[in-house]
């Protein structure tokens, strides 16, 4: 008995408590196990949180790459990147293709200045889908409307049947403008509550009728971040006074702008018979991105401004400028 309670005594005198990469020793008193060695391994979680997290020192960025006439790249590698942070270099540790789902939301513009655009988009919508689809079947779509105000028209899922049917019933709205930079907001925080693992944003954008939206592009350019997405449009062009006001100037620069920076990509289109080829090439790239792993050492204070670079002038990247801070 009496050795017993002694045993128990020495073992809560020497109690260690193990977290993650550290070590606390407890003593009661005097009460002390002498020559007890305690090993601590430091354990990294490198599951995927968020496209651009990978765990407190890895981080994973999704790129395209595409050659001069426009084609995706079959193979990269970490010589052919060059990652800074602020400015600071960064290892590249691995490349490899992006195979997980995606969770796309396409974003049709159905004001009466896409009126003439409609049928056209109809079947660019069910053939970017079905692209995707056949190649990763698991991939979520949605479908938003916005004209008038940004409306969600099919949720996310994975059935063609749902999505085509909704497509199918998308007509221009009579005597309404767009709200494209509210749409792109306000689904950009829609999958940020998702907790998306790869989302995407895909837009069709008419220029010629006028925006309405009451947000900005830098703030689109937030969300979007925050979501850890990427945004690609494909934009009908519009001329004088219909890119002329200070909200449909915010929009030529979501256009312009936010999608350079968050990964994405814009192509303009002059009418409906370039934009199932358009679509396509949103498809075929998206089909093609790369998943590159990066070195960032630990920092309490995180950084601003991530910058991927290709070492090859012949090839042309899109890669998110913000970091998975």
């Amino acid at each position: 008995m009496a050795t017993n309670l002694r045993f128990r005594l020495a073992a809560l005198g020497s109690l260690a408590l193990v977290t993650h990469g550290s070590l606390a020793l407890v003593t009661h008193g005097s009460l002390a196990l002498a020559g007890a060695l305690a090993t601590v391994h430091t354990v990294q979680a490198f599951g995927d949180s968020a496209p651009g997290q990978r765990s407190a020192n890895q981080q994973r960025v999704l790129v395209s790459v595409v050659d001069k006439q426009g084609m995706p790249v079959a193979a990269l590698t970490p010589a052919d990147l060059t990652i800074t942070e602020d400015g600071t270099a960064r290892e590249v540790l691995s490349v490899a293709p992006a195979t997980d789902a995606m969770q796309i939301a396409l974003l049709a513009d159905n004001s009466t200045a896409s009126a003439r655009m409609i049928p056209d988009l109809r079947d660019s919508l069910k053939a970017f889908a079905a692209a995707i689809w056949a190649k990763s079947p698991d991939t979520q779509i949605a479908l938003y409307t916005f004209g008038d105000r940004p409306t969600l028209d099919s949720d996310f899922s994975t059935s063609a049947v749902a999505l085509n049917r909704r497509i199918d019933r998308l007509f221009a709205t009579t005597d309404a403008g767009a709200t494209f930079v509210d749409a792109v907001i306000e689904v950009a925080d829609a999958l940020r509550r998702r907790k998306a693992t790869r989302p995407v944003i895909v837009a069709f954008v008419d220029e010629n009728g006028p925006d309405f939206s009451n947000r900005r592009s830098d703030q689109a350019f937030t969300s979007v971040a925050a979501a850890h997405a990427s945004l690609w449009a494909v934009v009908r062009q519009g001329f004088g006074a219909a890119v002329e006001s200070p909200e449909n100037r915010e929009r030529s620069m979501v256009i312009g702008d936010v999608t350079t920076r968050t990964g994405g990509r814009s192509s303009m289109v002059f009418d409906g018979t370039a934009l199932k080829v358009r679509f396509a090439d949103v498809a075929t790239q998206l089909l093609s991105q790369f998943a590159v792993t990066y070195g960032r050492p630990e920092s309490l204070i995180p950084p601003e401004r991530l910058d991927v670079k290709l070492t090859n002038p012949d090839l042309r990247l899109a890669a998110p400028r913000w970091t998975g801070k």
